[in-house]
């Protein structure tokens, strides 16, 4: 199976001013090539013809033909670039195609919209448009880009930190295959995006890492191995940093409280919002991290369960919980850990969520939850978000069955506590 990773280089502050605005040039030039491919494209109902007979290879063909050698006029770029970028635009409008046919046929309901891009994809085709070496100690790696349509390039030092620069020299030697190359803008800033492949063998274990996502703690992992065997039971909560979201929470409460009646935000509220969601971002991360590395460490496979129709619903629940729901990152974690064990060959298996956290871990039987405590009928007590975890865990291996045995027995439900494990 090949599997993917991007790379994230910051150009190095320390740039050549003239060198910067060569860069800065090319990326313009790029983004007025891109809307000049794009309003030919609307202005002659060729989008229209992609959702009846009309390929996304007859559509470059009709672009290069009527549009090439009037680019390569206008514009000071290479012949490798100009293809790059009507591949581009094309893509995102067969994309668009795809969509409108799923419209039609009933799968969607509402329509797309006609693809308005005000910043493309800026694509660098590697070898011919740019390339990657390491020189010297001052800068981990340059980019050579080819920035018009003579041989010469231009040499841009870069930025990275450990992880990424590990991950990139690795690439360079050999060990993992590198492939398209982006130039993005944040900012005012420029940063290239580098996707890095490589094969890799997923298989299935006998043992489990059973993951549960909830509110109070963000993540419950739980080693489930082949003899039945609890191990290595983690509770991982990040207090202070919850914290820090409720007071912005409450922040932005009152920037909107004392905002004119007809405008609805302000920059400094959209701030605020960004600086949630790094924090979230943050957290999911490191979440996801830990659950691969104690699968990687078991050698085991991991259980997930889907949480992706419990959203906050206006008028049903408190708003104290809605703020929470809405602020829950039960997906991203799940997307972070499937990218990521993904990359380490992990099989990820994603269970229903349904009865996980009522039900007992080792008879199967139906208990009773209050709050953070689950009791079951026949007298075993712990953690409800432990018990979840287990049954998850138990789900991806038996999906049919509840507990250890499939049906319930009192004699079972004499195990030792969450504590003693």
């Amino acid at each position: 199976m090949q599997v993917a990773k991007s790379v994230t280089l910051k150009v190095s502050p320390k740039i050549n001013m003239n060198k910067f605005l060569q860069l800065r040039q090319f990326y313009d030039q790029y983004q007025s090539i891109a809307r000049f491919y794009s309003s030919y494209i609307l202005e002659h109902n060729l989008h229209k013809s992609l959702v009846n007979d009309l390929t996304a290879r007859d559509l470059k063909q009709i672009l290069h033909q009527q549009l090439y050698r009037q680019i390569k006029e206008t514009f000071d770029v290479g012949s490798q670039t100009i293809q790059e970028i009507r591949d581009v635009v094309v893509e995102a409008f067969n994309s668009w195609a795809k969509l409108y046919k799923q419209w039609f046929d009933g799968e969607t309901e509402q329509p797309p919209s006609v693809p308005k891009v005000d910043e493309f994809t800026v694509r660098m085709n590697m070898p011919r448009v740019c390339s990657i070496f390491k020189h010297g100690k001052e800068f981990p790696f340059f980019f050579k880009v080819k920035v018009n349509g003579s041989d010469k390039r231009i040499t841009i030092p870069v930025e990275c930190g450990e992880y990424q620069h590990r991950l990139l020299e690795d690439a360079l030697n050999d060990k993992y295959k590198l492939g398209t190359v982006q130039l993005v803008r944040r900012k005012g800033w420029f940063y290239f995006v580098v996707c890095i492949k490589k094969s890799v063998d997923i298989v299935k274990s006998d043992t489990v890492v059973g993951v549960d996502v909830g509110l109070k703690y963000q993540a419950v992992i739980t080693v489930l191995h082949e003899d039945g065997y609890i191990s290595d039971v983690e509770f991982v909560k990040y207090s202070k940093l919850l914290d820090k979201i409720r007071y912005l929470w409450k922040r932005i409460d009152y920037l909107k409280s004392i905002l004119p009646k007809e405008q609805r935000t302000s920059r400094q509220i959209r701030r605020l919002w960004r600086k949630i969601h790094r924090i979230n971002n943050w957290i999911a991360h490191n979440v996801s991290k830990r659950i691969v590395e104690r699968a990687k460490q078991h050698n085991a496979m991991i259980a997930i369960e889907n949480l992706s129709n419990f959203k906050p619903v206006k008028g049903e629940k408190s708003k104290k919980l809605n703020r929470q729901l809405s602020n829950w990152i039960h997906g991203k974690i799940k997307d972070f850990v499937l990218y990521k064990a993904r990359w380490e060959g992990i099989y990820v298996k994603v269970v229903p969520p349904r009865y996980t956290s009522k039900r007992c871990h080792i008879c199967g039987s139906e208990g009773f939850r209050h709050g953070v405590i689950f009791k079951c009928s026949h007298g075993y007590t712990s953690n409800a978000d432990f018990n979840a975890s287990v049954n998850i865990a138990l789900r991806a291996k038996f999906p049919k069955s509840w507990g250890i045995v499939n049906m319930p027995s009192p004699s079972r439900c004499k195990a030792p506590s969450v504590r003693e494990w």
